[in-house]
Formats: C-alpha cells, sequence, structure tokens
C-alpha cells in the first residue's frame, strides 16, 4: 500500500479495535492521564516512539506505556482475582525446575532452528540496546 493509505487504513483499524474488541482494564480512562496531567515534555515524541511507551496515544499518554495494564478482548466483569490456592498452582518453583533444569543426558541441540531466527534475535538485541535515554 502507498504510505498515506497504509496510515489511513493503520487509522481505521486501530480505531475499530478500540471501539469494538478491546475492553479498558481500568474503571475510567482517568487512570490512563490526560495531556494536563502528562504534558509533553519533548516534541519529538509526537512522532516518535518514547522507550517507555508513553505518548503512544496523544488523548491518553499513559495509555500502553511501562507499569500500565493492557486491553483486554473481554469485559473487566469476568474476570476475577484468583484465590491464593489458585494463584500458586502449580507452583511456579515447580514449573522452573521441570523446564528449566539441565537433562541428564546432557546438551540437546536445537535441530529446527535457522537463519530467520538468527536474524529476528539480532534485530532484538539492537533494539534493547539502542534506545535512547527517557530523562
Amino acid at each position: 500500500m502507498p504510505p498515506i493509505v497504509g496510515a489511513l487504513n493503520l487509522a481505521a483499524y486501530r480505531t475499530q479495535l478500540r471501539q469494538q474488541n478491546l475492553y479498558d482494564t481500568y474503571v475510567t480512562g482517568a487512570a490512563q492521564g490526560d495531556v494536563a496531567q502528562e504534558p509533553l515534555k519533548d516534541p519529538r515524541f509526537l512522532g516518535a516512539r518514547n522507550s517507555d511507551g508513553k505518548y503512544n496515544s496523544l488523548d491518553l499518554p499513559l495509555m500502553g506505556c511501562a507499569g500500565m495494564r493492557l486491553g483486554r478482548n473481554f469485559p473487566r466483569k469476568f474476570t476475577q482475582k484468583p484465590s491464593e490456592e489458585e494463584l500458586w498452582t502449580p507452583n511456579p518453583r515447580l514449573v522452573s525446575d521441570r523446564f528449566m533444569a539441565r537433562k541428564p543426558d546432557g546438551f540437546i541441540p536445537a535441530t529446527t532452528l535457522n537463519l530467520l531466527a538468527a536474524a529476528w534475535i539480532q534485530f532484538q538485541v539492537h533494539d534493547w540496546v539502542f534506545h535512547e535515554s527517557v530523562s
């Protein structure tokens, strides 16, 4: 798609997701801030990503940033806080020990890993390392 058509398509898709698919996990939008509570300190984030995710939405500057809850595909009323027993079943330590323990028969090579995985890992590492400071 040409860039302008792609941008319009993305904007329409984003609007549709917000209206019909994603449910806010906060009771009100006030928890995600507004421009008065979270003023834009650096104008370059009007057109670029901030490393902590602030100002991905100019209307709700904290939406999707570090430390905020993500939108859900089902209403909040259908989610219930788990009991202490449900929270610890299965025990995270047991899961970690089973999956992360070294196998008794030694090293098991990854036979299905290909060069595409290596390129993706390199891309991710460069994304992590070369972010600018937020301060």
